[in-house]
């Protein structure tokens, strides 16, 4: 049996030592605490992988056929079209579709930046238009929280969200989530880039809302 600490485990599979410490404690992965930390059963999660990390290509293949675009295979080949087709039928049978695309899409996915706001600026962020509403906070998702907030903004738009709502950056207990594109958006985030930032979540509400949404999905 071969084990190492969340750090190690967080540095080698590229993700945030926060996502894994908060996966041990859900029991989402095999993992012992011993003198007040957690030791990850790194053979027992690497039994349970669906695969391997699908290319920044294929991703975005996959997020196509999800969201369920008319268009969604523009600019692929036959077989990459095969693929895609094949992994949404994939997903729709697997019992955990969130564990699979949280590891298809580990290598592409960027972690969002998380802040503390106050509570009473949350409604006022919420409505601003720099800030298209996504995961937890997407409606889609039926998770929405009054007192939680996920979204997309530009990077040219994050450092006067950060002022003018006096965001503060922090790992512990954030309630805002935001996801930093290049450029602003112009509406609501593609189904599939939903699904797949609710697999990055490590709740059980937010498994429940992939398994349903993959069921629509395409």
């Amino acid at each position: 049996m071969s084990e190492m600490s969340t750090a190690e485990y967080a540095a080698k599979h590229g993700i945030s030592q926060r996502r894994v410490q908060a996966a041990a404690v859900a029991g989402s992965i095999p993992a012992r605490r011993v003198g007040g930390r957690w030791l990850v059963i790194e053979s027992s999660v690497s039994r349970r992988r669906p695969g391997r990390p699908l290319s920044p290509r294929s991703v975005r293949a996959v997020e196509c056929v999800l969201s369920g675009a008319h268009d969604w295979d523009a600019g692929l080949s036959r077989s990459e079209r095969a693929r895609a087709q094949r992994r949404l039928a994939e997903l729709r049978a697997d019992p955990v579709p969130w564990s699979t695309v949280a590891y298809w899409t580990r290598a592409e996915y960027r972690e969002p930046v998380c802040y503390r706001a106050a509570d009473a600026d949350l409604e006022d962020l919420r409505d601003d238009g720099r800030l298209v509403p996504s995961g937890v906070s997407d409606h889609r998702s039926g998770l929405s929280d009054a007192g939680f907030l996920e979204g997309h903004v530009a990077g040219t738009d994050l450092d006067a969200l950060e002022a003018e709502f006096l965001l503060v950056r922090t790992d512990d207990r954030p309630n805002v989530l935001l996801h930093v594109d290049d450029a602003r958006s112009g509406g609501p985030v593609p189904l599939g880039r939903l699904i797949i930032e609710l697999a990055h979540h490590d709740g059980a509400r937010e498994r429940t809302a992939v398994s349903e949404l993959v069921r629509r999905a395409g």
